[in-house]
This record gives C-alpha cells, structure tokens and sequence, in this order.
C-alpha cells in the first residue's frame, strides 16, 4: 500500500510540475488526430514542495536553455490483448534532446516510470528505448487491472503527451454461486427454470442447447433448436424433456465455455404390451415382449406360474435399456402343453409398481403326411412315398378288372345260347349312363367321404369306369346280336 501511494505521488508531482510550466500564455498543445480527448489534471497542481523537488531531479531542462522543437512521431494507438498475455506500448519521440520521457497509469493515478527509471514497484512492468527515440512500455502477465489509459509525457515547456489505451479482454467463466445445480430432479407436470450465470469482458452471451441435439420445448414458443438467455423456463416438463442441457457462454475471446445440467423428470412405471394373446405350434420356440417406461430405473422381470423366471435351458431373458425406457424380452423353448399359462412382466421403482399380462395358447398341427397339389398334376408326395404299392395296386386292378370280363363273357354266352328259345327283356342298367356311376363324396376340405383325397379322385375313378364301360359295350353288341338273330 505504501508503494503504491508513494507512485500516485510521484505521478502528481511530474503532472503538477508540467501543468505549473504550462500556465504561461501558450496555448495547449495540439494532439494528433485520432487520439483521446484531454484529461483535467487541476486536481493534482497542489502539492507538497519536497515532491516538486524530487521531480526535478529527473528534469535536465534549465530555464535558460534554448527552446528545443521536440514532437511525438505517430500514436501510442490502442491495444487489445488476453489477460495472462504480454503486452507493449510504444512512444516515438523526435528530438527529444534532454527532455524526459515519462508513463502515467491514468486509471490508477500512478507513475509507472520517468525516462529509465521504473517508479512503479510492480516487477511485471519495464520501459525500453531504441536511441532515445522510440520508448516502449512493457507489462508481463497483464491482469485486469492493468487495463485502461497509459499517458507518455515529455517534460518540455509547455508539456505534450499522448494517450493510448490497453484493453484488456478476459474469457468466459461460468459463475457456479450463480447457476443452478449439475442435477436437477423434478416430477412430471411440474414447471422448472434453468439458470446460468457467466463472466468475462467482453460480457458473455449465454446460449441453451441439447446435449442429443433434439429440440428444446419451452411450451411458450414454437420448439428450438438453441434458446438464447441466462434462463430456461419449462412448463408442464415430461419425460420427453428429460436428458442433458448445455449452458453455453461466449463473448468472442476463446476458449469457449459450458456447462452441463442434466434433467431428470421423475414418473412411476407404465407398461405397453404390444400382443396379449399369442398362439404357439407345439414344439415351437416363441418370444413375447414388453415396453417399460419408468423413472427413477425400474427394477423388472418376468413371472410364470406364480414364479420368478430365471435363465435356464428352457427360458431366455433380456433386456435393451435407454434413458428411461425398457425393451424386456423372454424366449420360451420347446413350446408344450405345460407351458399354456399366463405370463406377467413386472416392473417397480420407487414411485410405484406395474404388470402387464401375455397369454399363450398351445396350437397343435398334425403332421403333414402328404403335399397335394392342385390342377392336373399327380400326387407327387404320394408317388414318391409309395412308387412300388401304386405299381402293385394298377397290376391288381388290371387282373381284377380281366378276371371280371372273363366271367362276365362266358356268362354273355350262356344267356347268346338260350335266347334262340326266349328272349328275356335287355334290363335298363346294362345301359350304363352317369347316374350308375357313384361317384365319391367331397367336402369342404378337399376329401371324400370314403377318405380318398379329393386330388388322387380322378384317378380312382377311371379304375372303377372302366370295367363298367367294357360291360356296357359287351352288353351293346349282345343286343345287337339279338336283334340279327331276330331278323
């Protein structure tokens, strides 16, 4: 504290000697165009005397000296540098003889340094000149409080001086007193505001994303993609606002900076289960499933029969999890007649427990012993089962049909013999026609009522015309037999 009262002081007292210089009758003198305006130092003319002495033991400019044209060369100009970084501020002089070069820290009111000699005690700070010319002002490390206007002033008479102004600019931080908490849990339909605090120079700008990249739904506007603000507001929050939000704060100086808060809306267990009722084929593998929607993360499995199902050769569970959600899945092996009962997927949290119930239902399938096809194709399944029984049966069917014949001829000449004495009357079913054909009856399902399938029909029913067809041409011819030996 002493020492920087002690260079407040000395700044007065090398502004007070140049303002007492300069109360003759010349005018101020003139700045360079693009400078700051000029600053009012009356405030410090009074001043002890032993300060004014100590001053112009830094002065080599003697009253009769002759006037010496000494004149600033360019501007200090303006600098802009990140805190933590170096910075330099420049002063050309031309001829500047035996006059001295001083710097002023006008924010603080203090004399950093009169020409070589650093008054300021603050080690980040040095002045440099190249031959008396050119004098530079150095800061290491700048702080904030380094920012502001720096004045170089040579001691002629009157004074001249020029300002310039190092601005110092800070990045963002995010102010954690000010924001809200890294978690924040709350129940579903309630309303709930995010706050994010940051600082820097420039002022940062604070922006809201999704960390997912999913809409932010504020229910007073139409959903955005980034909401601008130090708060968000959410009314009536469900379980689709769930998840994390970056607070964003920038102001043009990098890096950057976040902050992210993350949401959690809390609801008791709801199950959706997409089929409640579900046929198995005896032996069949089947799996059921089920959508859990619960948070805080609920706790679920299945039940069977009044029990827990666990793995095991005959059961499989498993379970896809996301933010609040749970695909549970269970796989039944071997499906049988003891596995016809009602299954429950369960699930709890600490808000409350739910069920959701699947039924199954043993579906038994015959096994299917041959494939028919429709059209005029042949029993391909029949034919290639039994290639040597339909060869056997044709062969059985000829002999049977010949056999039939024979007998039937030699009774045929029995009856030629006797009717040269009678001519009994011809019976009207030796006419054969369709309605001494019987045919088999067919149902609905494609089978006769003798059991034959409805495909393998035509088949069958050749064998049994054709017999008839022959007896019926026998009987023909003996008729017209008859009728000749009449004539």
């Amino acid at each position: 504290m002493t020492t920087s009262s002690s260079s407040t002081n000395s700044s007065s007292s090398f502004f007070s000697f140049s303002s007492t210089s300069s109360s003759s009758s010349k005018p101020h003198p003139r700045r360079t165009q693009g400078s700051p305006p000029p600053f009012s130092f009356l405030q410090l003319r009074l001043l002890p005397l032993h300060l004014l002495l100590l001053l112009l033991l830094y002065t080599g400019v003697a009253s009769g000296d002759p006037p010496i044209r000494t004149r600033f060369s360019g501007t200090i100009g303006n600098v802009t540098v990140t805190v933590g970084r170096d910075a330099s501020l420049s002063c050309t002089v031309e001829d500047l003889g035996e006059h001295k070069v001083g710097w002023i820290h006008l924010k603080r009111q203090m004399i950093v340094a009169v020409h070589t000699r650093l008054i300021a005690r603050i080690s980040r700070y040095s002045v440099t000149h190249d031959s008396h010319k050119t004098w530079t002002l150095h800061i290491t490390g700048v702080t904030e409080e380094d920012s502001g206007y720096y004045m170089c002033q040579i001691n002629t008479d009157p004074a001249i001086s020029q300002v310039g102004l190092l601005q110092v600019v800070v990045p963002p931080t995010i102010v954690d007193e000010a924001s809200s908490s890294s978690e924040i849990q709350v129940r579903e339909k309630a309303n709930v505001t995010l706050r994010c605090a940051a600082r820097g120079v420039p002022e940062p700008r604070i922006m809201w994303k999704r960390e997912d990249g999913a809409m932010i739904v504020t229910n007073t506007r139409n959903p955005e993609a980034v909401h601008n603000g130090p708060t968000l507001s959410l009314r009536q929050v469900s379980r689709t606002h769930m998840g994390a939000y970056l607070c964003i704060a920038s102001n043009g100086v990098p890096p950057s900076v976040s902050k992210r808060i993350t949401l959690d809306v809390e609801f008791p267990p709801q199950i959706h289960v997409p089929n409640q009722l579900v046929g198995v084929p005896t032996g069949d593998n089947v799996t059921i499933e089920c959508f859990v929607e619960a948070f805080p993360k609920a706790i679920s499995y299945w039940v069977g029969k009044g029990m827990m199902i666990l793995n095991s050769e005959k059961y499989r569970s498993e379970t896809f999890e996301t933010l609040y959600s749970i695909h549970m899945k269970l796989t039944i092996y071997n499906f049988s007649r003891d596995d016809n009962t009602t299954y429950q997927c369960v699930a709890k949290n600490s808000l409350g427990e739910t069920e959701g119930d699947i039924k199954l239902n043993e579906i038994y399938i015959p096994p299917k012993a041959k494939e028919i096809r429709s059209g005029n194709s042949k029993n391909e399944d029949l034919s290639e089962q039994s290639p040597r029984k339909d060869k056997e049966d044709d062969n059985n069917s000829h002999n049977h049909n010949h056999h039939l014949l024979h007998n039937h001829d030699n009774n045929d000449k029995q009856q030629v013999d006797d009717s040269y004495d009678r001519s009994p009357p011809v019976p009207q079913s030796a006419h054969p026609n369709s309605h001494d054909v019987v045919m088999p009856e067919m149902t609905h399902e494609g089978i006769s009522s003798s059991g034959t399938p409805a495909a393998a029909a035509p088949r069958h029913l050749s064998l049994l015309l054709f017999p008839l067809l022959l007896a019926g041409l026998h009987h023909f011819l003996l008729l017209r037999r008859h009728t000749l030996v009449d004539k």
